[in-house]
């Protein structure tokens, strides 16, 4: 007999352990399946591989150059500001990140190597993306294709003049190429590439490509902490497609660069334009009054050489006066700039040749400088942007630093003015001296002097910076230019099959595991001991015989044997209790408690001794069916005695058998079996019995579905409960704990029924049967299906 039910801890964790050691068993037990969810997973990784799409990484390193240093100190305005703590290392190359990765430059990039739309030939079981003109067919607009100029649809050519066009709506239409189609109010073309002139695939087209497509993949990283160098990389479908786009991409922000720079050369060009065409018309002017004079006082000589000494040296007076001025009101156009609008940054012109400002000059390079950087961070960030910020309080500190600068060399200046009119008014006096005639002639050619060196000064100046912008070097210096490697980044074959093969495994164990774990049905004597204290009298096997006795005379069979040792292990039990009467009960039909009645009954006849079984399952007998191939219904049995038609001798019959085992049919099904069930009129049946049986075997109804074996439990010394293999489930043995609890069924023991051979507590036999049990339904003749 089995041990009792222990609840302790150490208890508790060798069931855990057996639980584990179960669920490895029944993974060994299908191992088969394992390995082929596992042949599957390889060769679904190798479908996978064959028509997955590859993706291909490009990859780039370019050189950030560093910001123009000021000339006067060395130092650029981020290393005066860092020492201040306004500014940390990495702003710059952080800042040009944010420029590389702007939507503005992606679109210029997609422009100039026609990104906006997107060819791809549909394969059965692989698509084609089709990039730098070899498509077969290619779509041409009057317009860019952007967001808001978005089409898709598929193409099938039919012949090389004519194709099918398939909306997203798939309706369909005829077309000739290189003809004018209207699709959403577009007007687009397509035409064939003759490269591809015999090419009938059928392709799918997709226009305003979107710049976040790519933005996406880009990727765009230091090469090591505060390093100047950056790493950009993309991945795409296409390899060739994948290394324009890094290479473009550079190429453009570079382009950009020189343009945001060109804006200084550009804005000091404009005023020197216009100083120049004042002076075009003054000197014009000039010349024009100088021929004037002399036609009028009919004047063919030159001055003197001592009146053209002092208007040479006037002259030099005049154009050192005309530079201060100039300068002195370039200085005031400055300071108007920086104080006209404090919100605003805007370009101040550079080069225009002011004596000793060459710290000036270099503050207001590196101010141009950083109001193009900040304009370039602005079309990729927002105005909350950090870096923004921190842009805008360095353009702060350099406006009041140029401010300060500006004003002392205007006070420079005017000092210097007033000191070179006073030379030009002493020269002035000496030319007084000289005839009228020759004088007035003198101050004539003076201003024609005059403009022509600022002309010429001016025109200097203009050439000096058109030089300049014509040599404007790029922010970025190409270290390695963006190359794709030809094995694909992704799929990668061994993470692959790794992925199949593991899901392959994975599949059928988690399958495994969760039927384990939701299955709630009983296996083994091990899953009731973990439910319950109630004894196991024994475990029987499933019976594959196809008879229903299989206890014989001489017997030897396993099933036999078990039933023998049940008979043993009952005997036991009995003699403890010192009675003789079993009742058999289970919580469902079908369990096989009308097999164990007969059989063990059966077992206990061959001891010697006077068995008999009664049929107490009024509600659906098969008692008498089993043993002698006919219904209760047709015999007189129970029923007849405890409705008082027939007496007790009536009712009782022989076995063919065995000559030791008797049996009482149920008789008519009643329609009260309750009721029949009176204690008063079952103890003369017992009484009787008793005196005339050594065993008396009660099969009654199953408790899990009617109350009938609780009327019975008076008469009974102990109750055997049928516990059927794989259908029995663990409340019905835990709802035994309660009926023992409330005393409902004394001396309660459990019998395990048709235990199936290479199951996880290990029998090494076979047994089932079935009945088709089901109260409250019609008797209609069932075929069993063990006879199938």
């Amino acid at each position: 007999m089995s041990e009792n039910y222990n609840n302790n801890n150490s208890q508790g964790d060798i069931e855990d352990s057996l639980d584990l050691q179960e669920l490895l068993l029944s993974i060994l037990r299908n191992w088969y399946w394992i390995l082929i969810f596992v042949i599957i997973g390889f060769f679904g990784a190798r479908l996978y591989l064959r028509y997955a799409l590859p993706i291909f990484k490009a990859s780039g390193k370019v050189l950030i150059k560093n910001i123009e240093t000021n000339s006067g100190t060395g130092l650029t305005e981020e290393a005066v500001l860092q020492e201040f703590g306004l500014f940390k290392p990495g702003n710059n190359i952080n800042n040009e990140i944010q420029i590389l990765r702007s939507r503005t430059l992606m679109l210029t990039v997609m422009e100039q190597l026609g990104l906006d739309v997107q060819y791809t030939g549909l394969g059965r079981l692989k698509n084609t993306e089709y990039y730098g003109g070899n498509s077969p067919i290619v779509l041409d607009s009057i317009h860019w294709f952007d967001e808001e100029h978005n089409l898709e649809f598929e193409v099938e050519p039919i012949d090389n003049e004519a194709f099918r066009l398939i909306d997203k709506n798939e309706e369909e239409s005829v077309h000739k190429f290189n003809t004018p189609i209207i699709i959403k109010s577009d007007t687009i073309w397509l035409d064939r590439n003759t490269d591809y002139i015999n090419s009938h695939s059928r392709m799918k087209i997709k226009s305003g490509i979107g710049a976040s497509k790519y933005l996406q993949e880009l990727q765009i990283r230091p090469a090591a902490d505060y390093a100047s160098v950056l790493i950009l990389e993309i991945e795409d479908p296409v390899r060739k497609r994948a290394s324009d786009i890094i290479n473009k991409l550079i190429e453009v922000y570079n382009q950009a660069a020189i343009d945001d720079k060109n804006q200084v050369a550009e804005k000091t060009l404009k005023f020197i334009d216009e100083r120049l065409g004042l002076l075009t018309q003054e000197l014009n002017s000039v010349e024009g009054g100088l021929e004037s004079y002399k036609e009028r006082n009919e004047i063919s000589t030159e001055a003197s050489t001592t009146v053209n000494f002092i208007l040479n040296e006037i002259s030099q007076y005049d154009n050192e006066l005309t530079k201060q001025r100039i300068n002195l009101e370039l200085l005031e156009t400055i300071e108007q700039t920086l104080t006209g609008n404090v919100e605003r940054y805007e370009i101040i012109p550079v080069n225009m040749g002011v004596d000793n400002a060459g710290n000036l000059e270099a503050q207001i390079t590196n101010y141009n400088s950083t109001i193009i950087d900040r304009e370039r961070l602005s079309r990729s960030a927002g105005e909350g942007n950090s870096q923004l910020e921190m842009l805008n309080i360095q353009l702060n500190t350099m406006r009041n630093t140029i401010l300060e600068s500006t004003r002392a060399l205007q006070e420079n200046l005017n000092l210097k003015i007033n000191e070179t009119q006073g030379k030009i008014s002493q020269l002035q006096n000496r030319i007084n001296q000289v005839p009228r005639q020759e004088r007035e002639l003198l101050e004539i050619k003076r201003q024609q002097n005059i403009k022509e060196a600022l002309y010429l000064f001016l025109l200097q100046k203009k050439e000096e910076t058109a030089l300049s912008a014509a040599i404007t070097v790029p922010n970025a210096r190409v270290i390695d230019a963006a190359i794709t490697s030809g094995v694909p980044v992704s799929p990668k074959p061994i993470q692959i099959y790794a992925i199949f093969v593991m899901l392959g495994f994975a599949l059928p164990v988690g399958i495994i595991f969760l039927k384990e774990l939701l299955d709630d049905k009983i296996y083994s004597e091990n899953d009731i001991e973990k439910l319950t204290s109630i004894p196991i009298l024994g475990a029987l096997t499933r019976n594959n015989t196809g008879q229903n006795v299989v206890v014989r005379k001489n017997s030897r069979t396993a099933i036999s044997e078990m039933f023998r040792l049940l008979r043993t292990n009952l005997n036991y039990m009995l003699s403890k209790e010192g009675g003789k009467t079993i009742l058999v009960t289970s919580g469902m039909g079908g369990d096989g408690k009308t097999f164990i009645s007969m059989n063990l009954g059966m077992s206990l006849a061959l001891t010697g001794k006077k068995v008999v079984l009664v049929g107490m399952d009024l509600r659906k007998p098969k008692l008498t069916k089993y043993l002698n191939n006919q219904s209760d219904a047709e015999k007189i049995g129970l029923t007849n005695f405890l409705i008082g038609e027939h007496s007790l001798d009536n009712i009782v019959y022989p076995t063919d058998v065995d000559e030791n085992l008797f049996i009482i049919p149920s008789g008519p099904i009643p329609p009260n079996p309750a009721e029949l069930l009176d204690e008063e009129k079952l103890a003369p049946l017992f009484e009787y019995l008793r005196s005339n049986f050594d065993y008396i075997i009660i099969d009654t109804a199953p408790i899990g579905l009617v109350a009938d074996a609780f009327l019975l439990e008076p008469f009974s010394h102990v109750a055997l409960f049928a516990v059927r293999y794989a259908k029995t489930t663990e409340d019905a043995i835990r709802s035994l704990n309660q009926l023992q609890k409330e005393n409902k069924l004394k001396n309660l023991a459990i019998v395990l029924n048709g235990v199936k051979k290479k199951r996880k507590n290990g029998y090494g036999y076979s047994y089932g049967y079935g009945y088709g049990y089901g109260y409250y339904s019609d008797d209609k003749s069932k075929k069993k299906w063990w006879f199938k």
